[in-house]
Parts: structure tokens; sequence; C-alpha cells
């Protein structure tokens, strides 16, 4: 478990100090393909088809869902699996998401969302990797909160 955790902590690490670097820039068609595997992944996930959803990861991706019951995960299967769980415990009302920045290290692009589903706000954090002719995501981190009304606190 710490090495996952070490190993996003690493991949969240690379994505950070380059905010600033021109050179680090996605050129435009790189954006438009990573914006797409983001589109399948919405409307796979909004109709709670976990396969669908862990097709867009590669064999050895690693998913840290970092809220109260979320898991870490490793591999493909391994995804889905939690997917299935994660899925049987929401609502079946969407979640919207949008990648605010992205960027490029090396020959992966790191992309920073956001999303919403009722009160439920959040944000991820994905390195994608090219696999064959499309983008697949190696590493996601994902956190969350509820912005609901909190109960009064006792005096």
């Amino acid at each position: 478990m710490r090495s996952v955790v070490a190993l996003v902590a690493l991949a969240i690490s690379f994505a950070f100090p380059i905010y600033a670097q021109d050179q680090n820039a996605v050129d435009p068609k790189t954006r438009q393909e990573i914006e797409a595997v983001g589109m399948q992944y919405g409307e796979a996930f909004n109709k709670h088809d976990a396969a669908a959803v862990a097709a867009l990861y590669t064999q050895d991706a690693v998913r840290v869902a970092d809220w109260p019951g979320g898991e870490s995960s490793v591999g493909r299967e391994a995804i889905k699996t939690a997917l299935e769980v994660q899925f049987a415990g929401m609502s079946p009302r969407g979640v919207g998401k949008s990648i605010t920045q992205m960027y490029a290290i090396d020959d992966r692009i790191a992309a920073i969302s956001e999303f919403s589903q009722g009160f439920i706000h959040g944000h991820t954090v994905k390195i994608y990797v090219r696999d064959a002719d499309t983008w697949k995501i190696r590493i996601e981190f994902a956190t969350a909160r509820h912005e609901g009304i909190l109960p009064k606190k006792e005096q």
C-alpha cells in the first residue's frame, strides 16, 4: 500500500513543478485526444459501466481513491472491481467533469480535472501514456469532499 501511495505522490510531483514551463505545453492534437478519452471516461462512468471505464486504463495502472471508503487498486481488473463496488453505492445522478490543466512530461501527459456530483466535489490527477494508437491512464489519484450542509457544532 505504501508503494502505491509513493508511486502516486511521485507522479503528482512530476505534474506540479512544471506549471510555468511553456516547453511542457501540450500540442492541440494531443490535447484533443486526451479530452476524447476523458469524454469516453465520463460517458462510461455516468452509465456505471465499470468494464468500459477500466478499459481506459493500462494493464498495470494504479488508481487511488482518496476519500472515506475509497481504495487503492493496482491493475485493470482490480480497478474494474473497485469501480463496481463504487457504482453500487452511488446514486444514478451524472458526474460532471472537466480538465482544468494539462502538461506534457516527456512522452506522458498529466491532466488535472475537477468533478462534481450533487454535493460531492473533487479533483483527479491522471497520467496518460500512449498505448498503440490511443492514450490510456497509467496512474490516477482522485480526492473528493462533501460540500453539503454540515451539522451544527455542539457548544
